[in-house]
């Protein structure tokens, strides 16, 4: 199976044509504080996305259960977030964790410990972190999870998101209104679901500043536009990726 880690990622297959440059107009050559992964061997850390589909319950110990093993070293971090209500989009999840773990062995480990534990309604899936940039948690912080179908294999997509995501995502944190982000590609597939789906988690200062954030994305593409790659992924995005949900979310303590 394969590993994203934090190095270069690799363009191939249906992508490589239409990115044949990864820097766009708007800022830093693909996005020089987003560390990105080059498709390796499962080696350093390994992630998990836990959902709780929207309608579900949690058992009551749910971040009981997450603290637990973070404190044992099962779990190297976690990041808990319940849904709100907003203008975003449907709604993706009641909750959602993003688990990092400290290898693909640690992950193996918890999983076969824990999936009786967070029951029936809890669904866990594997997952590649394409690209990170992500900032450290806080809780005044507000988060924007957006659900892709992919079209494409894990290191296109790869790919896609740091030759026109990262310039858009550049231009909110320049604003002022984002803290940081990161993309994660589920490794196993999704009932309803043709591709694998990716997940877009956006860190925003508070809500507040998610709000100013539309006007800022406006402006930004504009410019962007101007640019012959983006505006071409721009023009043959659906082509890539499918959009499923949007979603507010805010963190939730895990202790």
């Amino acid at each position: 199976m394969l590993n994203f880690t934090r190095r270069s990622a690799l363009f191939s297959g249906a992508m490589a044509g239409l990115m044949l440059v990864a820097g766009c107009s708007g800022g830093k050559e693909a996005g020089e504080n987003a560390t990105t992964a080059a498709v390796e061997e499962d080696s350093g850390p390994a992630y998990a996305l836990i959902t709780q589909p929207a309608g579900k319950t949690a058992p009551a110990d749910y971040a009981q259960q997450l603290a637990a093993a973070r404190k044992a070293g099962d779990v190297s971090d976690v990041l808990l977030l319940k849904s709100k209500p907003s203008v975003e989009g449907p709604v993706g999840f009641a909750s959602l964790a993003v688990v990092e773990f400290p290898s693909s062995a640690a992950f193996e480990k918890w999983s076969d410990e824990a999936k009786a534990k967070l029951g029936e309604n809890l669904v866990v899936r594997r997952a590649d972190l394409l690209v990170d940039d992500r900032a450290k948690a806080d809780p005044k912080a507000a988060y924007v999870v957006s659900h892709y179908e992919a079209l494409v294999p894990a290191e296109d997509y790869a790919g896609y998101t740091r030759t026109y995501i990262t310039p858009n995502m550049d231009g909110q944190k320049k604003g002022g209104v984002m803290t940081g982000y990161a993309m994660y590609y589920e490794r196993e597939p999704v009932d309803g679901i043709k591709g694998n789906r990716t997940i877009l988690v956006k860190q925003y200062v508070d809500e507040a500043a998610f709000g100013r954030s539309e006007a800022i994305k406006e402006k930004d593409k504009v410019e962007l536009l101007k640019n012959a790659e983006w505006k071409q992924i721009n023009d043959t995005k659906e082509t890539i990726r499918k959009d499923i949900s949007g979603t507010l979310a805010l963190p939730a303590p895990v202790e």
